[in-house]
């Protein structure tokens, strides 16, 4: 077994570090390969301490952001790893995640549940809308922050670069959020797709859930009071991730409180589970870490109130959330994420680029 982590941006590196610092405490005996092509002669120096992780400093060709994990991946089982775990840069540990696991097959394919955010269908749509057979229905959309892969996964991941590599599919990443459909709206959409598929339904999942395996902190329901009330009984999940908005980018002062919704979002970032199971290491990871300590009165006074516990701090927060969640109606979903529609704007964006190439 071993630890995969790639990352091309320099404004991550603190997360990097962390996330290797938690890695080499929970899990000494895991060799870690470190794919980061902006590696400073400082980070090197500091990452000399930390004898299980092997730097790689090439980039990838043709990847782009987070539709590396196909590319690391396949490289990695290339070479002849039997076992790969693939951790996104903004993910920190709490324990040792091999006791949550438990022992696997090696056709077990390791993958998280989403975010409890946005709209999900379970009806195969990301699969029918890629023009797939549906071949099973999952009941949310697949997260790929956590991945476990082996030797009998690489066809998976092969078909999974092809789609990451699919001109509409690039086309769709340059689009603002908002007109991005949701079978492409990045590269877990696509590996949902395929996993809804007949052609890889007979792969065997074992899924992280939301709360018991993994924190996935996104917005405002990105830690909810079940989950919360969960980790008090029985302990923090071996991993948090803090997707969307980060809390090492928060600006050091916080909005007035006249912009209501700014303030509780900074407050949010202020009081994440994430900060909580950081700061043990802040004085080990050697960067600038005033983002750990909480700025605004409300941050500092719910820090108080949760005696710093993770899942007790920010509490107020997820109480606010769930009566404004019981109050609203679910959103009507844009006639853009139509499956029919979704599919024959795609054949026809294939159809015009083959009959340009004859013309040319």
């Amino acid at each position: 077994m071993i630890v995969c982590i790639a990352e091309d941006r320099i404004s991550e590196e603190s997360a990097v570090r962390f996330l290797l610092l938690s890695l080499t405490k929970h899990c000494p005996d895991i060799p870690i390969v470190l794919y980061f092509p902006p590696a400073t002669d400082n980070f090197k120096g500091w990452l000399d301490r930390l004898q299980q992780v092997t730097l790689r400093c090439p980039p990838f060709p043709k990847s782009i952001g987070w539709n590396v994990k196909s590319y690391a991946l396949l490289a990695l089982l290339e070479e002849g790893q039997e076992e790969v775990w693939w951790i996104d840069s903004d993910i920190i540990l709490t324990c040792d995640f091999r006791r949550s696991v438990g022992k696997l097959a090696d056709a077990t394919l390791v993958v998280t549940e989403d975010a409890l955010s946005g709209f999900y269908r379970n009806d195969g749509y990301r699969a029918r809308a890629w023009g797939f057979e549906v071949g099973r229905l999952l009941p949310f959309c697949l997260n790929t922050g956590v991945l476990r892969v082996t030797q009998q996964h690489i066809p998976l991941l092969q078909r999974w670069q092809q789609l990451t590599e699919d001109k509409t599919y690039l086309k769709t990443q340059t689009l603002p959020y908002n007109r991005k459909p949701f079978h492409m709206f990045g590269d877990q959409d696509a590996f949902t797709a395929l996993l809804d598929s007949r052609e890889f339904s007979d792969v065997h999942l074992k899924i992280l859930h939301r709360g018991k395996d993994i924190i996935q902190y996104f917005g405002p329901a990105g830690y909810t009071l079940q989950e919360r009330f969960l980790n008090l009984m029985q302990g923090l999940p071996p991993f948090i991730h803090s997707q969307g908005e980060k809390p090492w980018y928060r600006q050091k002062t916080p909005p007035k409180w006249i912009d209501f919704f700014q303030y509780l979002s900074y407050v949010r970032l202020e009081v994440s589970p994430y900060n909580r199971a950081a700061s043990p290491y802040k004085h080990q990871v050697e960067k600038d870490v005033d983002w750990l300590i909480c700025s605004s009165r409300l941050g500092k006074l719910l820090f108080v109130v949760g005696f710093g516990n993770a899942a007790l701090t920010g509490m107020p927060l997820a109480v606010l959330y769930s009566l404004w969640h019981f109050s609203k109606q679910l959103r009507e979903i844009n006639n853009r994420f139509d499956p029919k529609q979704a599919y024959e704007e795609y054949i026809a964006e294939k159809t015009k680029s083959v009959e340009m190439k004859k013309e040319v």
